[in-house]
């Protein structure tokens, strides 16, 4: 018996590319929407982690998507007489719940730019000075980079010697073009102010802030010995300090409560025998965009401790 050898045709081939590439527009979807699932699924254990450690006093994953309370779930610390819940965070002014940094299960805040903001009622351990390790990370999208808008502020500003600018970190937008570089934030750790630009210290220079992507921002403060470092992490990448001629105040711990989203000025009132600062503020420079995360940790995380946070919180790694 004989067999005839059957060859595709040229149509036949043809037809079968089409139909394979349209089952595989019918199924990308599918898979791209269980990657970004499991890495929600692989985040939220994360997170979950981060809540246990015993530095970790503050955890906001904002995955409420409703109301004006953010749960803090820090239930780790160690400190005696730490009540998470005196730390949530507490919502302020216009407001809306949105879509997170990825998968439609993730959630984030909207500011307006305007009124919104973020406040701790609290801040006994959270009162950091110079001579404390510290490190606060968040996550953000910006939608308007403006000068001096605020990212997250616990500091009284004012012309100086008379502010308080215990910690803060706020988006700067000054060119320095004598350093090759254009500004990208600025902080206060009591009377240190300090720049960053968009250079990591390592020299690479495609560290670029934008209004489309969303980034990882992270202030350590890391003391040894009597030495002091001050970092500024975007995303993974370390960036390179400048020193600043801005002189803010040899004040270095304030009554002033923790706010996410703006800056809190000085405003004074006499108590009868001298003037003091109102614990309010005046409130201005409000951050325009989402944020989607806010932990703070009593220690100085690791360099490569938060590459990891970067590594676990990213949408594509």
């Amino acid at each position: 018996m004989s067999y005839k050898r059957r060859y595709f045709t040229i149509i036949e081939l043809l037809l079968a590319v089409v139909i394979i590439s349209i089952l595989f527009a019918m199924l990308l979807p599918a898979f791209s929407e269980s990657r970004r699932r499991a890495r929600f699924v692989r985040w939220l254990q994360f997170n979950k982690q981060c809540s246990t450690d015993p530095a970790c006093v503050i955890n906001l994953n904002f995955q409420e998507g409703e109301g004006e309370t953010l749960v803090n779930s820090a239930k780790g610390h160690e400190a005696e007489g730490f009540n998470a819940a005196e730390y949530n965070g507490v919502v302020k002014g216009d407001y809306e719940w949105g879509q997170g940094r990825w998968w439609r299960g993730k959630r984030a805040l909207q500011f307006d730019g305007a009124s919104t903001y973020v406040e701790f009622p609290e801040y006994k351990y959270i009162n950091f000075d110079i001579t404390d390790d510290f490190t606060i990370m968040v996550w953000v999208k910006f939608d308007r980079l403006r000068r001096w808008d605020g990212v997250f502020s616990k500091s009284y500003w004012y012309s100086p010697p008379d502010g308080y600018a215990q910690y803060d970190l706020y988006f700067d937008g000054t060119a320095y073009n004598d350093r090759q570089a254009s500004g990208q934030f600025e902080v206060d750790v009591g009377s240190t102010c300090i720049g960053f630009d968009d250079a990591s210290e390592e020299g690479q220079k495609n560290i670029t802030l934008d209004t489309e992507n969303w980034f990882q921002l992270t202030l350590r403060n890391k003391v040894v010995g009597n030495d002091r470092e001050v970092n500024v992490f975007f995303n993974d990448f370390k960036l390179k300090s400048r020193g600043t001629n801005f002189w803010v105040s040899d004040k270095t711990t304030c009554a002033a409560c923790l706010a996410l989203g703006c800056i809190r000025w000085l405003v004074k009132e006499n108590s009868g025998k001298s003037w003091k600062a109102s614990k309010k503020g005046r409130l201005s420079n409000f951050f325009k965009g989402k944020i989607d995360e806010f932990l703070i940790y009593r220690r100085a995380l690791s360099d490569n401790e938060i590459r990891a946070h970067h590594e676990m919180g990213a949408e594509y790694l």
